[in-house]
């Protein structure tokens, strides 16, 4: 049954949608929900993960097979080029039985007794040509049926676990794949916005300088003025590219994440003043983490079932296993040398006896594995909850950092706002102007990496509290 204990432990172990989506020579318009949905149809891992669910179908069809009939047939060909004196030998039978009726007729004509006499005389028979005899050709067909095997039962169980096992497995990745287009759908966002902002301060701050450059040359400012300000363009233009390359890395990330070609366009159609405004968490600081709805939980269990039916699967190797068979035998050549029957029938009872402790320690190995996995589920179920906490918690906290990073970049934008105003009134210096551009960029850096924060946390908690219903 070496078969069956393979297949059981199993146990342990780009159709696009477009029709529901805008999509017109390879462009693409995704909402964020309507990006998860996509994503979840097709990104690879899901993909593939929706494939491991068909094969664990097929899996358990094919566990279940070895317990109904298997039906083989075999044709067999042979020839001997030199017979053995033995086997010729039987080419010369029919002259033997005359002699034998000649013999026993006279024996009973010379004495009467009745114990002669007796011999049938043999009907006339063409002699066999020993030539006759060294080809042989035959055809067999075998039916089995199995009728007890305590590793079938076992792979029977073991095959529906991992059965689960891929389900589950596709659930996760769905929550997986889910939470990683949202993150990487708001950091496109994000890029966007920061890269309009910085692209407005650039042109603005471009005209400046060019005005400082002409009263420069009339001799209205000092030279001083004027490199601080090139200066401060010069870094807004290099914050203004790397922005631009980051936005460029966050785009095709996200086509990767949803399975589609790196050349095609992608449009976003949420913005995130609609998303943050939308951006509701207060409920999920309500909820309680359920372990029994939890689907890294449900895969330990079901990892905990398989440890356990590969101990059962060790304990049946002590049982016997008993099969029927048929099988039915033709050989074509009359002549050919052969002692099988056409018709058998028969039972086979496979008996384990003694392997030298060898099973009892296979027995007492699984047993220890078993025991480690329910440990392993115990552990992760206590550092779950603990995680959750610390989520709600962090979700907390990125949201109060969020409300407070809001209000100073509003705030630097006045103040960097009316300190332009001052400059080009000549009211202020260019360090001034300066000192208070880069306080705008540092809050406005601040924000959304507050803002990604406050996603990422509120991600990660809708994901723990997902169902696997």
């Amino acid at each position: 049954m070496t078969q069956l204990k393979i297949l059981t432990l199993f146990a342990f172990s780009l159709g696009l949608i477009t029709a529901q989506y805008a999509q017109n020579d390879s462009v693409y318009r995704f909402s964020l929900t309507e990006a998860q949905d996509f994503g979840i149809e097709n990104y690879y891992q899901t993909k593939n993960a929706a494939l491991d669910i068909e094969a664990a179908k097929k899996k358990v069809w094919e566990t279940t097979a070895i317990g109904l009939p298997q039906v083989s047939g075999k044709i067999q060909g042979s020839y001997t080029p030199e017979l053995t004196e033995t086997v010729e030998s039987f080419s010369s039978f029919g002259s033997l039985f005359d002699w034998m009726y000649g013999a026993d007729q006279a024996l009973y004509n010379l004495t009467s007794d009745p114990a002669f006499g007796n011999i049938p005389q043999p009907q006339a028979q063409e002699p066999v040509n020993p030539d006759d005899m060294k080809w042989s050709m035959n055809a067999s067909l075998t039916v089995s049926q199995l009728l007890f095997s305590g590793s079938y039962i076992v792979g029977l169980q073991s095959a529906k676990v991992y059965k689960n096992i891929s389900a589950l497995n596709k659930i996760k990745t769905d929550q997986d794949v889910k939470e990683m287009i949202a993150n990487s759908y708001y950091n496109v966002l994000i890029a966007e916005e920061n890269k309009i902002i910085l692209q407005q301060t650039y042109d603005n701050l471009g005209k400046t300088f060019a005005e400082m450059e002409a009263m420069q040359k009339q001799g209205l400012i000092e030279d001083t003025d004027v490199d601080q300000m090139e200066l401060t363009v010069s870094n807004i233009k290099s914050s203004l590219d790397m922005i631009t390359r980051l936005s460029d890395i966050s785009i095709n990330l996200l086509k990767t994440q949803l399975g589609i070609n790196i050349n095609s366009k992608l449009e976003l159609t949420d913005n995130l003043d609609m998303l943050t405004g939308n951006l509701s968490y207060e409920s999920l600081l309500t909820k309680e983490f359920n372990t029994d709805n939890n689907v890294t939980i449900a895969l330990l269990e079901n990892s905990v079932e398989a440890q356990k039916l590969l101990n059962k699967l060790d304990k049946a190797a002590f049982l016997p296993d008993l099969a029927a068979f048929y099988m039915y035998y033709n050989e074509f050549n009359e002549n050919a040398f052969s002692f099988n029957p056409p018709h058998t029938l028969g039972v086979t009872m496979n008996i384990p006896i003694f392997s030298s402790g060898q099973r009892l320690s296979k027995v007492s190995q699984s047993k220890i594995e078993y025991l480690k996995a329910e440990n392993t589920l115990e552990q992760v179920s206590q550092a779950m909850i603990v995680d959750f906490q610390n989520s709600k918690s962090a979700l907390i906290a990125a949201s109060e950092k969020y409300d407070t990073e809001k209000k100073n970049l509003e705030l630097s934008k006045r103040i960097y706002d009316k300190t332009l105003i001052k400059f080009n009134n000549g009211m202020t210096s260019s360090l001034d102007l300066t000192q208070v551009q880069n306080q705008y960029f540092t809050s406005q850096t601040n924000y959304y990496g507050s803002l990604q924060e406050l996603i990422s946390a509120k991600n990660k908690l809708e994901k723990l509290l997902a169902d696997i219903r």
